[in-house]
């Protein structure tokens, strides 16, 4: 790559001549892709050169995969947004070390150490959660019900009525996408995000579910990042997809969702009537289905619906589909798809740490230390709602053990009984440009 520098000037020191200026290949392989984002986004003001390449896809790509040593958390308060994030280290600076039970809080040690002893390691994050205010006026965090989805370090939010956000929370750029609601009446949407290793690209599938006075109808829309001005529709009659388009209709009429996961290029979500997977191709931008494993739970079909949180995520690359029936069994369910070409099922019986009756457990799935992040919420009249955001747990599923997280949070947060704090989506780092 040409430098756009003069001639590398010398300085005579007492001994020998020294040059002050490091060779383009040290910096620009060596020394940019180990910064931390943040500081990344800050040379791309340096010269056009490093611009350019700080921009570059393939720059991109390799920063992302040398950065997976980390995982981030996004957690949400009202409109407020907040992040924190955990890190494996090697040595005596390792903050996921075990805090000693006596520096414990007193709910702490009663509600979990004491009950299972033999199950959980109490872990007080020491690192404080950053507030990120410049997501203070994304319309999609106002609306409620409101669905987070995180691919390849950028999140996705949106809710049935309001328009669409795009957010990089590593290089604090937000976009926000085209509305197009407001063209039709009685409509509503939901959002599926996804990326195309083979092609490099995001996109996000919009589905319009029309009705009930117009008669349940869909339609399907594309926009990839980059490339889009505007939604493209796809050509498709939903009497010919593979699923029940109308029903799936009908449950997003209701507000229903099951959230959705991007694996190797394509978008996992459950449609529950019918008790399959529908899989979106990003790059190909063709439907299909994957049965759901035999045996399943079937509360998430019955009247049990609401107490048994059934949700498809990632599981160590994997699909995986988590039900929690902790609410009357004490335990958590999760089917893992092992060989996705054979359509061979695993299941993964979790004992889970929630006292039976006080809240509930929802998966964020696997994170860059193997473990599976579930996050733990009270119900309003439980002890401990009121102690602030939700309890990490962090599961090995090959001990069979939690490591439990606390986060510190901004003392300004502020008293709002039933909005408690949610943790909405974990993220990994990216510095992909979305301006």
């Amino acid at each position: 790559m040409a430098r756009e520098s003069g001639p590398r000037k010398l300085v005579k020191s007492r001994y020998v001549y020294i040059n002050t200026e490091l060779p383009t290949e040290i910096i620009f392989n060596h020394i940019l892709p180990r910064l931390p984002p943040e500081a990344l986004m800050r040379c791309k003001y340096v010269c056009k050169s490093w611009s350019s390449l700080i921009r570059s896809p393939s720059f991109v790509t390799d920063f992302n995969d040398r950065n997976k040593s980390n995982t981030n958390f996004l957690f949400q308060k009202n409109t407020r947004l907040f992040s924190s994030k955990i890190e494996e280290q090697q040595g005596e600076n390792n903050i996921l070390i075990p805090t000693p039970i006596a520096q414990l809080p007193l709910p702490t040690r009663s509600k979990f150490l004491k009950r299972y002893p033999d199950l959980v390691e109490y872990i007080l994050n020491p690192e404080p959660v950053a507030e990120l205010s410049y997501l203070s006026r994304c319309e999609a965090f106002e609306c409620h019900p409101n669905h987070v989805q995180s691919v390849h370090g950028l999140v996705c939010a949106s809710s049935r009525c309001g328009p669409v956000f795009i957010l990089n929370p590593s290089t604090q750029e937000p976009i926000e996408l085209p509305y197009i609601i407001e063209n039709y009446r009685l409509a509503s949407a939901t959002y599926k995000f996804g990326f195309s290793p083979l092609t490099n690209e995001y996109k996000v599938l919009q589905i319009l579910s029309f009705g009930p006075n117009s008669g349940i109808d869909i339609r399907f829309n594309v926009f990839t990042l980059g490339r889009d001005s505007s939604w493209r529709p796809l050509q498709v009659d939903p009497t010919d997809l593979p699923f029940d388009a109308l029903d799936q209709a009908y449950e997003i009429k209701n507000g229903r969702s099951t959230g959705c996961v991007c694996l190797n290029g394509a978008i996992h979500w459950i449609h529950e009537t019918q008790k399959v997977i529908v899989v979106f191709d990003v790059k190909e931008e063709t439907f299909r289905v994957v049965p759901l494993p035999e045996g399943f739970h079937p509360d998430i079909h019955g009247p049990y619906r609401f107490a048994c949180h059934a949700s498809v995520v990632e599981v160590e690359g994997c699909v995986g589909v988590f039900a929690d029936n902790s609410l009357r069994q004490n335990r958590i369910v999760l089917w893992i798809l092992k060989d996705y070409q054979n359509l061979v099922w695993v299941k993964e019986t979790i004992t889970a740490v929630m006292p039976i009756g006080e809240g509930y457990v929802k998966a964020l799935g696997t994170i860059h230390t193997g473990e599976l992040a579930l996050a733990l919420y009270f119900y309003e009249n439980s002890p401990g709602f009121d102690d602030g955001p939700p309890k990490l747990l962090l599961y090995n599923m090959e001990s069979k053990q939690y490591r439990i997280l606390d986060f510190v949070f901004p003392n300004n947060m502020g008293v709002a009984r039933g909005i408690p704090i949610k943790l909405i989506a974990s993220y990994d780092n990216s510095i992909f440009p979305l301006k």
